[in-house]
């Protein structure tokens, strides 16, 4: 009887993405993002250029939440062909899919985006890079966000705070050293990591790799440390890696 009952809600929600009221479409989305199987996929992914935001984000749920009960590298497949013809607004809902769905396969396709378009796309794609735990996408992430906008480099340090929060499980203090600046750039813009920071201030001097570290921290950022440091501790020898920390071509 379950069975019956949620393939006619299927039914019934397929027929309300064809509706001409937008709250028709949403609940329809919506019950299918419950109830929602592989045989919705093709409705749904055609209502993602619905001229209603409320409408496409209803359905880019619905098809993250259809991948998420029954994994199915062929829906991944779609998504990604359909980004080659696709309008904007329906290649923005398309990219937000593929963030909560967090497939590898499609990492090396939003990359590519992000590096060849303008900021609409690639902040779509900034945050969707968030459901990846990858330092590796760390390298991208600082290079744009070194060169755009304020809004596009906010949401490059707020995206690069996730995957590190996520990724420290799984990573060393000398791993994440590359990345020393740029967490203090997080720091020192969001206030965000400074327990992080305080854990390399913990390393031995002979474990420091100054090549790493082509430039120094401005005067602004180390300000920030020192005082992150005053806060939490008065122990000499931190201070003393901060400084071969923040000024690494000096010490």
């Amino acid at each position: 009887m379950a069975f019956i009952r949620r393939a006619f809600q299927r039914g019934r929600a397929r027929r309300r993405l064809l509706s001409e009221k937008e709250i028709d479409r949403v609940k329809g989305a919506l019950t299918l993002l419950d109830v929602g199987g592989l045989e919705s996929i093709d409705k749904l992914i055609d209502r993602l250029e619905d001229p209603s935001w409320n409408v496409r984000n209803a359905c880019s749920m619905a098809i993250a939440r259809v991948y998420e009960k029954k994994p199915n590298k062929d829906i991944v497949r779609q998504l990604h062909l359909e980004l080659n013809e696709a309008s904007l607004a329906q290649r923005l809902a398309i990219i937000e899919a593929l963030g909560k769905i967090g497939h590898d396969d499609s990492l090396p396709v939003l990359l590519d985006i992000m590096k060849k378009s303008k900021e609409d796309l690639q902040y779509a794609i900034i945050m969707a890079l968030s459901s990846w735990a990858n330092i590796d996408l760390l390298p991208p992430l600082i290079e744009i966000g070194d060169t755009k906008d304020y809004l596009t480099r906010r949401a490059a340090l707020m995206t690069s705070y996730n995957i590190i929060v996520d990724a420290i499980p799984n990573e060393t203090i000398s791993e994440l050293m590359n990345f020393f600046h740029w967490i203090v750039q997080i720091y020192a813009e969001t206030g965000y990591l400074g327990p992080l920071i305080l854990k390399f201030l913990e390393v031995k001097t002979e474990e420091i790799d100054k090549k790493v570290f082509p430039v120094a921290l401005n005067e602004y950022e180390f300000t920030f440390l020192n005082e992150l440091l005053d806060e939490a501790d008065f122990e000499r020898k931190k201070y003393e890696i901060l400084h071969e920390l923040a000024y690494p071509l000096l010490f």
